[in-house]
């Protein structure tokens, strides 16, 4: 079996996939990414074939909503109309840019089937091209391709054959939403026609030489902060500072994950709590740690509920980060302060209570063994391999 994956151009959308993409190499598999801009090296890392489907385009267009975003929406409304058909849009434009070279690679590759994630409507478009099963694999929360996207996409999915692209729908879904978080996150997506095969979130974050630190936990509470891979959430590290200064007196290790951003704003010196490090795979990291500040990324806030970690969220006004810090609050896995309001007096309590309060850590430990009981990836990958060999036998002509 030959298993194409492709998303959106960012190191997120990358690594919720590549242990099924492991797995199927593991079990004989050709495996290829086609993906653009900063998906390419973490494809390439993890040890997977990979090829660039642009020039640099579909980034340069998808860093667009990462800029909206990053400074608070522009004064759109959270989960507004007008926020919905922006987040659409520079999906519908990310995917125009990266499909003609999507297309080729898999026109000269011939798979099986093509992985995609929500938002990369390019990739169910070239499923529906060659006439192989699109599956969905999702990001965390159960979610569908958005309807801006497939509306803005629609006069590009008809150049290449598919004329009614909103009548299109995955075959397969991949979810690794455990089922505890549903009551809290925003409704799943109808199945239609698709199937939905539940898969363990692995929390795949790449390998790297751990110091001997990161082997086990140290005498004094660690707490860990991130503001996940894109380095222009970071800024120039204001809000950063508030968290440095405001854990200073907490008797806690505070690692600072940068992504690599350069933060001039922290305090220089830096109080002796404070350990930066450039990339530690979270997966490691969280699993000798006592809770995590975050941003409300979907990756990270699925580590940490694989590692069974109490979270401390600081989303930003705009965004489905604010959606997901109110699931991990609602699931008492954790607390929230909104971005804006981070201070060292908000956020010093803040730390302390999710430390302290054995109540979180219970949460999160109950939606960790969730999360360990649903299937690995291996074994979605036989059911991939099932429903492949059941196409066959009733292919779906490819489109001209």
């Amino acid at each position: 079996m030959r298993v194409l994956f492709t998303t959106l151009p960012g190191t997120s959308h990358v690594l919720p996939w590549v242990s099924l993409a492991q797995a199927a190499q593991s079990a004989g598999h050709d495996v290829l990414a086609a993906v653009s801009g900063p998906a390419l090296e973490p494809a390439a890392g993890a040890g997977l074939h990979a090829v660039a489907t642009d020039d640099g385009e579909a980034r340069r267009n998808y860093e667009k909503l990462a800029d909206m975003l990053a400074e608070g929406g522009s004064g759109m409304e959270i989960g507004g109309e007008q926020m919905a058909r922006y987040v659409g849009s520079v999906f519908a434009d990310t995917s125009t840019a990266m499909m003609d070279g999507l297309l080729d690679a898999a026109r000269k590759w011939g798979p099986d089937l093509v992985v995609y994630t929500p938002p990369t409507v390019a990739g169910l478009v070239t499923a529906r091209v060659l006439g192989v099963p699109a599956v969905m694999h999702g990001l965390g929360t159960p979610l569908p391709t958005p309807p801006g996207a497939l509306a803005g996409f629609a006069a590009e999915a008809a150049r290449h054959g598919v004329p009614d692209l909103a009548k299109e729908i995955r075959d397969v879904e991949i979810d690794v939403s455990p089922p505890s978080l549903d009551a809290f996150g925003p409704p799943r997506a109808p199945a239609h026609r698709s199937s939905v095969l539940p898969m363990r979130f692995t929390a795949y974050t790449g390998g790297a030489h751990l110091p001997d630190w990161l082997l086990e936990r140290g005498p004094r509470p660690r707490v860990v902060a991130t503001l996940g891979s894109f380095t222009r959430w970071f800024g120039e590290g204001s809000l950063m500072r508030e968290i440095v200064l405001g854990t200073r007196d907490l008797g806690v290790d505070l690692v600072v994950a940068t992504a690599g951003a350069e933060l001039p704003a922290l305090p220089d010196p830096l109080p002796d709590h404070v350990t930066l490090v450039d990339w530690v795979p979270m997966r490691a990291l969280l699993g000798v740690s006592d809770a995590v500040i975050h941003h409300g990324g979907l990756g990270t806030m699925y580590a940490a509920f694989a590692a069974g970690v109490p979270q401390l969220v600081l989303p930003a006004a705009a965004g489905p980060a604010l959606a997901n810090a109110r699931t991990i609050a609602a699931r008492g896995a954790g607390a929230l302060i909104d971005m804006d309001e981070a201070t060292p007096a908000t956020v010093k309590p803040a730390v302390e209570d999710v430390l302290v309060n054995p109540a979180y850590r219970q949460a999160g430990q109950e939606v960790a063994a969730e999360m360990a009981a649903m299937p690995a990836p291996a074994r979605v990958v036989d059911q991939l391999t099932d429903f492949v060999s059941a196409h066959r036998r009733y292919r779906r002509p490819a489109r001209t």
